[in-house]
């Protein structure tokens, strides 16, 4: 498929809009079910109506009821080694290498580039599952893996004319929830970051940059990839926690970074089994969820404990407990909730539901049944018939009634997740930006168990429903957005009759005893005499279903090309791609006009009239956001980053409420006009507030700070003081007019304040916080009580 690129330096996507921050929802809710492709929708519409349909939205569930409706292409990139590989054999490309030598391993970031790698945005969709071209190679240069809908199908309900070419370079949960979150194509594996393992901006993270709170709820692990990616930047995804204080891992960077509200999920140490998980299926269990001095912190200090979370685990009652504790949360206190639960020997997940609705699996291994990683195992006693797992991890005298009861008893469900994050973050009155995942579908996917896929899509679409209701009760669809759709697709086929033998046969016995394709209405993979041939996801694009405020940018971007590493891509006709989403979000979350994105290269960029969100990403940027209210993040580099053009030079124009983040670097950071939050983030920045009341922080480094600068500006400013962050300079404090703010964690009381000849020195103990020109210190202390606040 051919790609027509062109190298850009300012790729805009313009929303279009009646009115501007009017536009803005005030909540936004993704919600994603893990290897939700169209066919595992239609199965579980068919088992809830007993109707069926062969194309389109369908009906049957919650979220098919939706107004919009289109298909989401899921594709990420593919990477191959060069001359660091000695042996030319093993220079093949494969979706799961970053930019980095050594791919992966160390530290996130820490590798050095591979010396001859250069971005190539042309589509290269491989030969095999993992991508597997050479490098070079005739059909192999590109840096994208691309979708080809001449090959794969117009839609899911059309087949390509190569049944084959779906299973290559297929993305995993990292790869596309990186994508969902960030609007950055990356590799398989990758949590939060880019190709070259730099860490992205989420949009969780522009959402509580917006002042609003934000959750992440799923019935598999917390720190599994699709919650991971939203609140944590590492290079691989089995990652999952680190001894503290060290921070590469998924679970303590979510839980001491992002500091999300609400966290609600599963990978409590009772669930996971004894035995990994097949290394071919995503993902590895051979590391824990939750390391045991990271448990043990939160379980013996429920509400004390150095994370600042009230922490709920499985036990008694649980859906009970969980509700009332989320009656009593408090965001606007910067009170957080979370949750850990998790299933006796079921991989870390909630108790997972069979199409019945009776949870009659529950505490049986969700990788048993005939994944591809069991095709061929000596446990397959007969080739291509499963050999389930029948045997709990029953206690002494606990028979499987009980066992059951019990887990039912001690696990919430997955809509009372939903429900309890609801209920709390509906406390905060700038709203939220919450995620649930439905990710046991993906594993009953993987397992080619539909008793279980039905029943995990059933579950699913219950919380959707709950979500629904909840929209309708609160604020309706002109205060929300609801994006519904899946992070990539799995292999499957219902036959005609597959409605019919359901009804027939039950769900159990399409499953446990009829085991070609002809008897049990079903195969998985590209044979369609093999019932059990693919147990893994394929590059066919997903459905998304969506409704609400700000669901009209989403419209616009049916068929539109996204930016790629400072290159435009094409879009897919009737499509939309995974980066859209990220803009639909963002767009609402911010109440932005223009989203600019930009690449790992130095860059220029000028924002467009109205609201701009404006993410630099890589190098030494330069910045200036123009009239509106505009959202800058610099990244990494030494960037210059003004929330408006200079309004004194000829040609410059006054602007709005900025926030501006520096990133990682040396920055120069210029409010200008308005009242501006600026934030230096790491390095030693240099921050001027300029016209307006601002709030400078500076973060970690030694930076300096000016309110106001030397041709007139003014303004109430507040200047951030926090422990551990470096020594701040503030060049032009006003008693009276500015303030102090201490971060939590910090009081007065802990205040030494003293003289320097004429200026102020703020310490505490031997840590130096801030140096205040040209202030007494005596009169510092005097007007403590009008100066120093706590945020």
């Amino acid at each position: 498929m051919e790609n027509n690129k062109f190298s850009t330096k300012n790729f805009v996507v313009r929303v279009n809009r009646e009115e501007n921050i009017s536009n803005m929802a005030k909540n936004v809710i993704i919600m994603i079910g893990d290897g939700m492709g169209w066919e595992m929708a239609r199965a579980g519409a068919i088992a809830k109506t007993g109707e069926s349909y062969t194309s389109g939205v369908g009906e049957g569930l919650s979220f098919q009821e939706l107004d919009g409706y289109s298909f989401v292409t899921t594709y990420g990139t593919t990477i191959a080694p060069g001359s660091e590989e000695p042996n030319p054999a093993n220079r093949v490309f494969n979706t799961s290498n970053s930019a980095l030598y050594g791919s992966g391993s160390n530290l996130t970031g820490t590798n050095p580039l591979r010396p001859d790698f250069v971005f190539e945005p042309d589509f290269n969709a491989g030969i095999d599952a993992s991508g597997g071209a050479a490098n070079p190679g005739t059909t192999a240069i590109g840096n994208l893996v691309g979708y080809d809908p001449e090959r794969g199908g117009i839609n899911p309900w059309t087949p390509g004319n190569d049944p084959e070419y779906i299973k290559y370079s297929y993305p995993d949960s990292a790869n596309t929830a990186t994508t969902l979150y960030t609007g950055v194509k990356s590799y398989n594996s990758a949590i939060g970051v880019d190709i070259y393992e730099q860490p992205l901006e989420s949009i969780l993270q522009i959402a509580a940059d917006s002042d609003k709170s934000t959750g992440l709820v799923s019935s598999v692990p917390i720190d599994h990839a699709t919650p991971g990616a939203a609140a944590a930047n590492v290079n691989r995804r089995n990652k999952y926690d680190s001894e503290f204080p060290t921070l590469d891992s998924i679970l303590q960077q979510e839980l001491r970074i992002y500091k999300p509200t609400v966290i609600l999920g599963g990978g409590h140490p009772l669930s996971t089994p004894e035995d990994p998980l097949p290394g071919e299926v995503e993902p590895p269990s051979d590391n824990t969820f939750i390391l045991e001095s990271t448990y043990q912190e939160l379980s013996a200090n429920p509400t004390d404990n150095v994370y600042g979370y009230t922490f709920l685990e499985r036990g008694e009652d649980a859906a009970a407990v969980l509700a009332e504790t989320a009656a009593e949360i408090d965001p606007n206190q910067g009170e957080r909730l979370l949750g850990l639960y998790g299933a006796r020997g079921q991989n870390g997940n909630l108790p997972v539901s069979s199409a019945d609705g009776d949870y009659s699996t529950t505490g049986l291994d969700m990788f048993s049944l005939f994944s591809s990683a069991q095709a061929g195992s000596p446990n397959n006693i007969t080739p291509g018939v499963p050999n389930p797992d029948t045997e709990r991890p029953l206690l002494p005298g606990e028979t499987d009634e009980s066992f059951i009861a019990r887990e039912i008893n001690e696990n919430p469900t997955l809509q009372d997740l939903t429900e309890a994050a609801l209920d709390v973050l509906a406390k905060d009155e700038d709203g939220f930006w919450l995620m649930i995942e439905g990710g046991d579908i993906d594993w009953s996917a993987h397992d080619n168990n539909m008793d279980n896929l039905i029943g995990t899509m059933l579950d699913f679409d219950k919380s959707v429903q709950s979500v629904m209701d909840w929209i309708e009760e609160n604020g309706g669809w002109e205060e929300n957005l609801l994006v519904v759709t899946a992070d990539h697709d799995h292999y499957l086929t219902l036959s005609p009759d597959f409605p019919e033998l359901l009804a027939t046969e039950g769900a159990e016995a399409l499953t446990y005893e009829l085991h070609t394709p002809e008897e049990s209405g079903q195969y998985w993979g590209s044979d369609p005499e093999v019932k059990y041939g693919w147990g893994s996801h394929t590059n066919r694009p997903v459905p998304v279903y969506y409704q609400g405020e700000g669901s009209e940018v989403l419209d616009g971007l049916v068929g539109e090309g996204y930016n790629s590493y400072g290159f435009e891509i094409p879009g897919l006709p009737n499509h939309v791609d995974q980066t859209h989403i990220f803009q639909t979000m963002a767009a609402a979350v911010t109440g932005t006009d223009n989203y600019i994105n930009g690449s790992q290269n130095a860059e220029t960029f000028v924002g467009e009239a109205g609201n701009d969100l404006i993410i630099a990403l890589g190098d030494n940027d330069t910045v200036a956001g123009l009239a509106g209210d505009d959202q800058i993040y610099g990244g990494d580099g030494n960037d210059v980053l003004r929330g408006d053009e200079n309004e004194r030079s000829p040609g410059g124009q006054p602007g709005g409420d900025d926030m501006i983040y520096g990133g990682t670097g040396n920055d120069r950071i210029g409010g200008k006009g308005g009242n501006d939050k600026l934030y230096g983030d790491d390095g030693d920045d240099q921050i001027w507030g300029d016209d307006g009341d601002d709030l400078l922080h500076g973060g970690f480094g030694n930076d300096t700070l000016t309110g106001d600068d030397f041709s007139g500006g003014q303004g109430a400013d507040t200047f951030v003081l926090a422990l551990g962050e470096g020594t701040d300079t503030i060049t032009d404090f006003e008693l009276g007019i500015d303030k102090l703010a201490l971060t939590a964690g910090l009081t007065f009381e802990q205040l030494s304040i003293t003289a320097s000849g004429s200026n102020a020195l703020i310490s505490v103990g031997d840590e130096r916080l801030a140096i205040l020109n040209g202030v007494e210190a005596v009169g510092l202390i005097e007007n403590s009580a009008a100066t120093f606040a706590q945020i």
